[in-house]
């Protein structure tokens, strides 16, 4: 017991998670108003190894599916297009933010309200899985993101 209390402290400390050379930092949920189908995900996943890494795929056992995403302007409308993978440059790091790289959180199983927390795992291309516990927060000022699908 005293080892997980030591172990929970630390990451409280640090709030960084780390699989091998990828370390994710800064992540949280948008808020959404009750019985909306899909979320936005947020963070920074920085690479310190020799190799550029991926994000692949991501999952959380509060959601149906997530999806990556990148936000664009594209022949002069917003628009969300689904990505394959998210690169994480070697030495170097990608922010999933609004009106960029963000994860969508589909099928959410419970409305989640700022101040909780859900459990998502970020794969990455060589294998490494890194699970984090992430923060539902409103979003600051009066920044609204309009998430239609544009496929």
């Amino acid at each position: 017991m005293r080892k997980y209390l030591i172990s929970f402290f630390l990451l409280l400390a640090t709030s960084a998670v780390q699989a091998g050379s990828v370390t994710v930092d800064s992540a949280w949920i948008r808020e959404a108003p009750p019985g909306m189908m899909m979320l936005a995900g947020y963070m920074v996943v920085s690479n310190s190894g020799d190799e550029a890494r991926a994000i692949v795929s991501a999952s959380g056992e509060d959601f149906g599916y997530i999806e990556l995403h990148r936000s664009m302007i594209k022949d002069g409308m917003a628009k969300m297009i689904p990505q394959e993978n998210i690169p994480v440059p070697a030495k170097g790091s990608v922010e999933l933010k609004p009106g960029d790289y963000h994860l969508m959180l589909m099928q959410p199983k419970k409305d989640l309200k700022a101040g909780e927390e859900s459990t998502l795992t970020i794969v990455m291309d060589n294998g490494e899985n890194i699970t984090l516990n992430v923060p539902v927060k409103k979003p600051e000022g009066d920044m609204k993101m309009n998430h239609h699908h544009h496929h």
